[in-house]
């Protein structure tokens, strides 16, 4: 990661998930939901404690980010919380992985790890755009059923051996909706992503990046050129031949192809949809203080404890009520002396 420093942002006050999701994840949600063994599936989740596993294995085998040791990434999460108005900041963890890759785990306590690829081939601001992504993912309730797409394996084996082999909850029908899906809600995090980032260009570099470009060659391809290769790529969904092709091709994978979510990306943008979301709720003055002095979380001005720590929180006097106090002091003042001219 350069360390250069974040472009001033704008601020997304009551910001609402439901604003830019995409509707391909809306609806591929609702036919999961409608999947048969999804309940059944989603409570042995829970009863059999699936993401107390995954946060022992998550936060057993990396390293914890924290503003004390590596203050630079732990500052751009704290940004991109700030800018996509969340108040509940995820724990920040670091594996060792070296290709551009990030999730998100827990229901209950929320944990985001990046690759350590992220960390060194992506500048400030495209990591705020893959930071913006996962909390994308918490603020629109993603995290239990993409642990449940990224754990099938595992839950497999378990339900397994609890039920000696007699069952099967994961079914071929209930794998298929819920990958389905699992790719549809990349799609949503794209959006909120450069929502993050606010910059289109930023956007378009770390998708670049995260399709495997090599180092050297990083600065090379344009975001006109990605826009280009995304266009012609679209021209492929002529015949149902191509779409069949490219439906066995998506299957293999966990994410879209990096094309395709660049062409989705790019529709949502020319539609004027990212634009109106920046100009309704854009705020660019910075909360009151921003950061709490004891645990950096963000707060507002009309926070008077953080609400991650439960510190108290240093109050200014908002510039309204300064000057009717310094109004207050003047006329006060006309009065005094004016009992004094009375006096004398």
């Amino acid at each position: 990661m350069r360390n250069d420093a974040l472009k001033e942002k704008i601020q997304l006050k009551g910001l609402y998930s439901t604003e830019y999701e995409h509707p391909f994840d809306r609806q591929s949600l609702d036919k999961l939901e409608n999947t048969r063994g999804l309940e059944m599936l989603t409570n042995r989740v829970l009863d059999y404690g699936l993401e107390k596993y995954l946060h022992i294995k998550h936060t057993g085998d990396n390293i914890r980010v924290e503003k004390e040791t590596i203050p630079e990434v732990y500052d751009i999460l704290l940004e991109a919380c700030r800018i996509l108005d969340m108040r509940d900041v995820p724990q920040l963890y670091i594996n060792l992985e070296d290709k551009i890759k990030s999730f998100t785990s827990g229901e209950k306590q929320r944990i985001i790890v990046l690759s350590s690829g992220a960390i060194d081939l992506l500048n400030s601001d495209e990591l705020l755009f893959l930071l913006g992504r996962e909390l994308g993912h918490i603020r629109s309730n993603h995290v239990l059923y993409r642990m449940m797409a990224d754990s099938l394996t595992i839950l497999s084996q378990l339900i397994s051996d609890v039920t000696l082999g007699l069952g099967n909850l994961v079914t071929m029908p209930l794998k298929v909706a819920l990958m389905h899906w699992y790719r549809m809600s990349e799609f949503t995090a794209d959006r909120a992503g450069l929502l993050c980032c606010q910059d289109v260009d930023v956007a378009a570099q770390a998708l670049i990046k995260m399709a495997g470009l090599p180092l050297k060659y990083h600065g090379r391809v344009k975001t006109e050129h990605l826009r280009k290769q995304s266009h012609d790529f679209d021209k492929l969904e002529a015949g149902n031949f191509d779409k069949l092709i490219r439906f066995v091709a998506s299957y293999e994978n966990s994410h879209p192809f990096t094309i395709i979510r660049a062409s989705q990306l790019f529709t949502w943008i020319e539609s004027g949809a990212y634009m109106n979301i920046l100009n309704s709720h854009g705020q660019k003055q910075l909360p009151v203080d921003g950061k709490c002095p004891n645990c950096m979380a963000p707060y507002t001005a009309e926070d008077l404890f953080c609400t991650q720590c439960g510190y108290k929180l240093p109050t200014k006097r908002s510039k309204e009520d300064s000057e009717k106090v310094d109004t207050l002091s003047e006329e006060d003042a006309r009065i005094d002396l004016t009992e004094d001219d009375a006096r004398t």
